[in-house]
């Protein structure tokens, strides 16, 4: 049986065959660390849903992380450029999964992706602070929050 790749921009035989190719190069690229999503980032993720999927992991009334969190971060993560600096993975009270770019007290985001597709997330970048909400649609990461962890990391 073979698999089918949903072409994101079209239809064709064509589109069809682009969008799996380009997905067989970006699993390629993935299994490189220094380019891709690879397996230390994908090792945290499972440490840190496998810690927290349990009420009070935190030894306090910390919500589990869901299944359906940990593979909106899986998404997520899928989703960054390839060669993007790689955040650190973790958890939050809420049950949700965060990705966290640090690059100095006062150089610093953190995304919280929740089991409903939603980003939360929060940037310091000098005095300056920021923080809102995003959908997490179609794999996309939003630009406001790839422009934020640009900043950071550069």
């Amino acid at each position: 049986m073979t698999a089918i790749v949903v072409a994101p921009y079209g239809f064709s035989k064509e589109a069809q065959d682009i969008a799996e190719a380009t997905a067989e190069d970006r699993r390629l690229l993935d299994k490189s660390s220094a380019v891709g999503f690879g397996k230390l980032q994908c090792g945290e993720l499972m440490d840190a849903w496998v810690e927290c999927r349990l009420p009070g992991w935190d030894g306090y009334d910390a919500l589990p992380v869901s299944a359906r969190a940990f593979m909106n971060m899986l998404r997520f993560l899928g989703s960054l450029p390839l060669g993007f600096c790689h955040p650190t993975i973790g958890a939050d009270p809420h049950g949700w999964l965060s990705a966290e770019w640090y690059r100095k007290p006062r150089r610093v985001l953190s995304v919280s992706v929740t089991d409903d597709s939603l980003l939360h997330y929060a940037a310091l970048l000098g005095t300056a602070k920021t923080c809102g909400t995003e959908v997490f649609f179609d794999s996309e990461i939003p630009d406001s929050i790839l422009t934020l962890a640009r900043r950071v990391c550069s």
